[in-house]
């Protein structure tokens, strides 16, 4: 089946947004500056540099990964670390919102005002990356029982690579958000997968996007990751959910969100900072 794309060179017809509302996702084709998405791409290696003590001329895709691995390959523990925190850096969190994926919500979805639910994270997809017993992949499911929003929140998806066959690229069942909440498995190890009798594998279609593109999708489509990809390849990409705060349902609710903040205030490791560490950051 074929990937259904607006081309941000002309405003999307009424025709292809239907088609969103029918299919549950649409890719805007290069709806952001390739230069901002690789500044993002770029600011990631300036973290895995600091992190390894490599100083490195230029930036490349490449790179990156050579740099993720050898971060890997020496501290799967401090790998497991940094790449948990890498969606708290601002410019990552910037792009994820960035003013372009706004713009397109007001214009062609008609909303006014926003909620973030929670649930940034920036995804990694590497059979040489891959942690022992942590994330490499997601299984079916779908978004809304993590973030129980509006119910015409969106999913925002934006690759830092280029995705296709070859790199593990997001799997999706157009049409599946009209079903409703899908019944799920219960048990030790999950409460969130999506049980196999309710979808056949000829229905998932592979998304291959690249750089600059944006895929928008219902939180209620039933979606996972493919766990193909060829050796030392790897699917760098960011996700976030947004909240339509217009949406009547979500409104009685009083705006709700699956994601609860919360504080340790405990120490994350004993004996810091000294006074000397504080003292020293304060010298002029």
């Amino acid at each position: 089946m074929k990937t259904d794309r607006i081309s941000m060179d002309s405003s999307p017809s009424s025709t292809q947004l239907s088609q969103y509302l029918n299919d549950g996702y649409l890719i805007a084709s290069d709806l952001i500056p390739v230069d901002d998405v690789l500044a993002v791409r770029n600011s990631l290696i300036k973290t895995f540099q600091d992190q390894t003590g490599e100083v490195t001329k230029g930036f490349s895709n490449q790179l990156l990964y050579s740099l993720m691995q050898k971060l890997f390959d020496h501290d799967i523990h401090q790998y497991k670390k940094v790449v948990g925190a890498l969606w708290r850096k601002l410019d990552v969190n910037q792009l994820m919102h960035h003013p372009k994926v706004i713009q397109f919500l007001r214009k062609e979805f008609g909303w006014n005002d926003f909620f973030i639910p929670g649930g940034q994270v920036v995804l990694i997809m590497s059979h040489q990356l891959k942690i022992p017993g942590g994330y490499f992949g997601l299984a079916p499911h779908q978004d809304f029982p993590s973030v129980q929003g509006s119910l015409d929140g969106v999913v925002v998806w934006i690759p830092l690579v280029e995705v296709d066959e070859h790199n593990f690229p997001l799997e999706i069942i157009p049409g599946s958000h009209k079903n409703g909440i899908l019944p799920f498995t219960q048990d030790a190890s999950s409460s969130w997968v999506i049980r196999d009798d309710q979808y056949a594998e000829s229905d998932f279609i592979q998304v291959k996007a690249k750089p600059g593109d944006v895929v928008f999708m219902s939180i209620f489509t039933l979606h996972r990751s493919s766990l193909i990809g060829d050796d030392n390849s790897y699917r760098l990409a960011l996700s976030s959910r947004i909240d339509n705060a217009g949406e009547p349902t979500f409104i009685e609710r009083g705006y709700p969100s699956a994601y609860m903040r919360s504080v340790h205030r405990d120490p994350m490791q004993a004996g810091f900072p000294t006074i000397d560490q504080i003292q020293n950051v304060f010298k002029l």
